[in-house]
């Protein structure tokens, strides 16, 4: 309840702002398309000769850099690397190889039917455990997302569906996972999104108590391609690393070349 009041209440200045030059993945004038509900693919994709640069700050001083780029319409590429400990003290610890994207959108959205995209993206969130050769969120591998989009009183909605399959766990634990997720406009620019993650290929009890991820968001179209995103992870406190859900920042910035 805490955090719907503090989410809402931060929501609600930032659309008070009413900042004329916002223009980026969030809120009913969002003029780029999400690509994640939180975590986890939709069937958005970036326009043809755009790029996005994307950043994210999470817990242990970690740090995750992002570049995809959209060559070809409906196709989009790109890498990523992250590491932990990145802010503080000490020695930072990276992950063993970058994370790969790719994703094409083989239906385009109609009146009736949603969006489908196929794609591949081997880069997970949180921490990267180098004796286990895993982050603390599996990446979800090869993954078909499907989603669809509905303007009503309150804004616009947006409901996404997916299924996908990690190549992180060791061949003999892998097994195909599912999750939904939607995302709702609060104004103009800023958007609620929550994910549920069934986490059905992550049965490591070194990671995870329980199956299943909860994860909600909040993003703002800050200014001209910027979009700045608050995430709350981990809801339902299944993690058996931390206690209590933990907290990422990211920032994303999206142009044309």
């Amino acid at each position: 309840m805490k955090l719907a009041i503090l989410l809402l209440s931060i929501s609600y200045l930032i659309t008070a702002a009413d900042l004329a030059e916002a223009r980026g993945t969030a809120g009913e004038k969002a003029v780029c398309e999400s690509r994640f509900i939180v975590d986890m693919p939709n069937a958005g994709v970036l326009d043809k000769y755009s790029f996005s640069a994307y950043s994210q700050a999470f817990p242990d001083g970690g740090v995750l850099l992002q570049f995809d780029a959209a060559p070809f319409t409906n196709f989009n590429m790109g890498v990523s690397f992250s590491g932990s400990n990145i802010i503080g003290a000490g020695e930072p610890t990276w992950q063993n190889l970058p994370g790969v994207h790719l994703r094409a959108r083989i239906i385009d959205e109609k009146l009736y039917f949603p969006a489908i995209v196929l794609g591949f993206y081997s880069q997970g969130r949180g921490v990267f455990d180098e004796g286990k050769d895993r982050f603390l969120t599996q990446s979800p591998g090869f993954f078909l997302a499907a989603s669809k989009n509905y303007q009503w009183a309150l804004g616009v909605v947006s409901y996404h569906f997916g299924a996908n399959y990690s190549i992180e766990p060791k061949p003999e634990k892998r097994s195909p996972n599912v999750y939904l997720g939607l995302e709702h406009s609060v104004g103009s620019y800023v958007s609620l999104n929550v994910e549920y993650n069934a986490t059905f290929d992550d049965g490591d009890a070194e990671f995870r108590e329980k199956k299943g991820l909860l994860n909600a968001s909040l993003r703002w179209s800050l200014a001209k391609g910027f979009t700045i995103e608050i995430q709350a992870r981990d809801l339902l406190e299944h993690s058996a690393v931390y206690s209590g859900f933990n907290r990422f920042v990211c920032l994303e910035y999206i142009a044309t070349f």
